[in-house]
Parts: C-alpha cells; sequence; structure tokens
C-alpha cells in the first residue's frame, strides 16, 4: 500500500493522503468519482450517501469509515485520508461538488462507495443548494452513476438540541428528493459525541418528524462518533483518542450489522421524483412569464382604450389623430453570463417559449431535455423538432387564456402526482408552489382542483413543520416563489388612427 500513499505529517498518528483515481462523470467537474484500490470479481458493495449541514463533521466521518473499511487498528498509529479538502475561506462549505469515493478491499473482498454531497446551508446562498438536487439527479442518470443505495446518512451533531433552520431546510431539500420508498435506510449519524445517549438530538428529531428509520424501541437508528482520531496524540490523553477510536469502530460494525439487515433501495422513484419536480418548475416558471406578459398586454390595451376615449370627438370627424402607448414585444437576450447550469435554455422556435429556462444544463439535446415526454413539450406542447437548446432566452411570450389554462392543468398535474411518490411531498420546495398555483386554478374555474390544492396545503400545515424555508419573516427567504428571472420589455412606439 506504501505506493499508494502520501505522507501529510508523521504523527502521532501519522497522517497518509490515500492516491486515488480520479474521473469526473460531467463536463464540468461537478460530480467527481475517486477510487482507491483495485476492483476484483465477486465483490460484494455497500452504497451510503451522507448528508449534513456544513461543519457537522461529514469529511471526518469518510475518512473513518474509510480507515475501519481498510482495516486499520488504534495501534498502528496511522490515519488515512481519502478527502482533500479545498482551504476556501471558513464561512463557505469546504466541499463544493459531489463526490463519490470508492474503495475496494481485496482482503475483505468487498467495497464501499460513499457519496460525499456539499454541505447545505453555506453562505453562497440557495442557488448552491438547488445545484445539488441537479447533480444528484445527474448521478443517478449518468451510466456509470449510482443506480441503488444502501442508506442515507443525516449527519447531526450530537449538541443540539433542537433543529435549527438551516438545518430544517437541508433536510426539507435532502428528503424531498427521494421517494417513499427510501424512509427505512435513513439513519442518524450523531458526531462530536461522548458516547453517552444523545437524548436532545433524537428529540429534535422527533419534535420535527424527520423521516428515518426507527428500532424496536421505536428510536431513531443511529449511530455515535467523536471526530477526533486524526488529531496529533499526546501520552497524556492516550486513552481519551483510544476510546474515541474504539466508539468509533464499535459503531459503524454495528452501522454494517444494520446494512445486512435491510434491502438496497433502486433509485427508479427517486429519479421519477426529481423529474417531475423539473417539469413543475419548467410549467410554474413559464406560467408566471405568460401571466406577466398578458398583465402587460391588458395594460397595453387600457393606454388604447382611454386613448379612444379621449379623441373621441376626432374619430367621429375621421380626423387622424397620434398617441403613445407603451407595447409589450418579445425578444432573444444571451444567458452566457448565467450560471453555468442556467446558460443553455430549451426554447421552441414555434411559439416563442422558454419552455426549460433554469437548470437546463442535463440534457444534451432538446429531444433529451426533461420537459419532453413522448416527443412532445409538455409546456408548449409542440414536438421536439421545433425546439432548440442555445445560450439565448425569450424576455417576452405572448398568451391566449385557453393555453394558460393548460399550463395551469399541467402544474396541477404535476404537484398532485409529487404529492403521491414524494417521500416529503409537505416539502417547501412543494409547498411554495400550491402558494402560486391556488389563485390561478380558481381564475380558470376548476373549483375541484382547487379544493384539492388547498386541502394539500392544510395537510401540509398540519402534518409538517414550519420550514425556515416557508416562514414568513424568517430570515432564509428562499421558501418564497423564485422570482421570474426574464421579463417583459416595455418600449415606447407611436401608432396613427
Amino acid at each position: 500500500m506504501n505506493s499508494q500513499l502520501d505522507e501529510l505529517h508523521s504523527g502521532p498518528p501519522a497522517l497518509y493522503r490515500l492516491y486515488t483515481t480520479r474521473s469526473n462523470l460531467d463536463k464540468h467537474g461537478k460530480i467527481r468519482k475517486w477510487t482507491f484500490g483495485q476492483k476484483c470479481a465477486n465483490m460484494q458493495n455497500k452504497i451510503i450517501l451522507m448528508v449534513g449541514e456544513t461543519g457537522t463533521g461529514k469529511t471526518t466521518l469518510i475518512n473513518t469509515m474509510a480507515n475501519y473499511f481498510l482495516g486499520v487498528k488504534f495501534e498502528d498509529q496511522v490515519w488515512f485520508e481519502i478527502t482533500e479538502e479545498d482551504r476556501r475561506d471558513q464561512t463557505e462549505s469546504q466541499t463544493s461538488e459531489i463526490t463519490a469515493y470508492e474503495i475496494f478491499s481485496e482482503r475483505k473482498l468487498a467495497s464501499l462507495t460513499i457519496i460525499d454531497t456539499p454541505g447545505y446551508g453555506d453562505t453562497r446562498g440557495i442557488d448552491k443548494d438547488m445545484e445539488i438536487a441537479q447533480n444528484l439527479h445527474e448521478l443517478f442518470l449518468h451510466e456509470t452513476g449510482v443506480k441503488s443505495l444502501d442508506a442515507v446518512c443525516l449527519v447531526l451533531k450530537a449538541s443540539q438540541n433542537r433543529i435549527s433552520e438551516f438545518q430544517r431546510y437541508i433536510f426539507e431539500a435532502v428528503l424531498s428528493l427521494f421517494g417513499k420508498d427510501i424512509e427505512d435506510i435513513i439513519v442518524l449519524f450523531i458526531t462530536h459525541s461522548d458516547g453517552g445517549p444523545p437524548t436532545n438530538v433524537l428529540e429534535a428529531i422527533k419534535k420535527e418528524k424527520i423521516p428515518c428509520c426507527h428500532d424496536e424501541e421505536n428510536e431513531p437508528v443511529h449511530f455515535l462518533f467523536n471526530n477526533r482520531q486524526s488529531e496529533k496524540q499526546t501520552k497524556k490523553y492516550e486513552y481519551v483518542y483510544r476510546s474515541s477510536w474504539e466508539m468509533a469502530t464499535d459503531n459503524i460494525k454495528e452501522f454494517f450489522r444494520f446494512l445486512k439487515s435491510r434491502q438496497r433501495k433502486s433509485l427508479n422513484m427517486t429519479v421519477s421524483v426529481l423529474e417531475e419536480r423539473m417539469q413543475l418548475k419548467a410549467c410554474v416558471e413559464n406560467l408566471k412569464e405568460r401571466i406577466k406578459y398578458s398583465e402587460a398586454k391588458r395594460t397595453e390595451l387600457t393606454y388604447v382604450q382611454q386613448a379612444l376615449k379621449q379623441n373621441k370627438e376626432k374619430i367621429e370627424k375621421d380626423k387622424k389623430f397620434m398617441f403613445t402607448v407603451k407595447i409589450a414585444y418579445k425578444e432573444k437576450v444571451d444567458t452566457s453570463g448565467a450560471s453555468w447550469q442556467d446558460r443553455k435554455v430549451t426554447s421552441c422556435k414555434e411559439c416563442e417559449e422558454n419552455c426549460h429556462e433554469f437548470g437546463c444544463w442535463l440534457a444534451g439535446s432538446p429531444r433529451l431535455c426533461k420537459v419532453m415526454k413522448e416527443s412532445h413539450c409538455i409546456v408548449c406542447h409542440c414536438h421536439y423538432s421545433t425546439h432548440v437548446r442555445e445560450h439565448k432566452k425569450y424576455v417576452t411570450n405572448t398568451t391566449a387564456e385557453e393555453m394558460k389554462r393548460s399550463l395551469v392543468n399541467d402544474a396541477y398535474v404535476a404537484i398532485v402526482k409529487l404529492s403521491e411518490i414524494a417521500l416529503k411531498p409537505d416539502s417547501a420546495f412543494t409547498v411554495q408552489y400550491l402558494d402560486f398555483l391556488i389563485p390561478r386554478v380558481e381564475e380558470v374555474g376548476t373549483a375541484g382542483w382547487a379544493q384539492k390544492l388547498k386541502d394539500m396545503q392544510k395537510a401540509a400545515d398540519k402534518e409538517s413543520t414550519k420550514s425556515a424555508v416557508g416562514n414568513k419573516g424568517s430570515k432564509l427567504s428562499v421558501g418564497k416563489c423564485p422570482s421570474c428571472h426574464g421579463g417583459g420589455t416595455l418600449k415606447g412606439t407611436s401608432q396613427y388612427l
């Protein structure tokens, strides 16, 4: 193994970085796979996903599991690191990409894959957090990506006695990605523990009704870690470091016993949830742009009516007269300056619609875009051949009441389907669209639909904790409907009658 190591300091314990074979699963380098060891035939594999707020100790946990899997003992006085952190500002997450760490053990004839998500809730805001969902989606869809999971591990600190606004947001964000079938493999990894019962954390989890697996005593399944294994040791505190190491070893053993008792979960339903969420967002964003344009045209019509009224005598005398009115018009603008995930837009040349404006970075062509179903667009209903995918978007749009009704229908169908298949159907990421859709459904006269959405909203208020994402007055305003990035441009023009 020595040829695969890079010594960082002599310790004790001596700290080494594992040399890994690295590859990117996307062209932007946002989804990475780092592999240590050689794959052998008939190796058993376990795949786990780690999620947690910035600063909870995920990186140390990943290295702890790597050391255990490689058979390292306290007496060896060595510590291996498979991770490699950027030294950026401490107010930001120390990980910025999704990384799948693959560790192959010839001794165990087994392999372990740990998927490390970026720390949610860092200072770069919701745009960075929404990027995580998109990256996970691509990881799950990629030919050599992840198709199933053995566990989803939510990482929390033992000292917590309540779920913070950020953590509430994190759990909403993560759990809303998965299908309902994933709940019985969600467990808690509790860090910075003294080895005692983590009563406060468990009570907080129960109070917030975070979906997770429960044991025979109806307690959330959890595992304890101290996070001191890599610290430089002194003789005076040897018993502390030994105790920390032994606690981690015992809990990882228990965790792997837990994995044997659970059936691996396919991510088919999770991929379906992610796709439905993308389609819902595309429908709602397009609907908002149509409404904005419709209101602009209504204002334009009002100006014309006022002008006609004011010039009634001239009209009756068949005289020509001039007046100025603001006319809403449409044009394409360049999106090269947008964030990398929003630079490409799928739009329809026939309708002049932005059918998939935000997060349309995954598909290689309009035909493969997530708004296409059975070769037709769910937003404008045209064939995919009328669409282009480019660094441009329309800033305004034409609309009609019947098309508005069609879009409301599509958004309604998408949100109802999400409520049926998502693990967290009352998440803020779904509820935010209820607030927007209910009045629109009422406008087009579908009372039964409006009532169903209101019932969903009431159920969310009753059963779900109030997310920091959606709380009025919260410092975190990410629960509000996303603002429209493109907008109708008004230009003054002269008209003659």
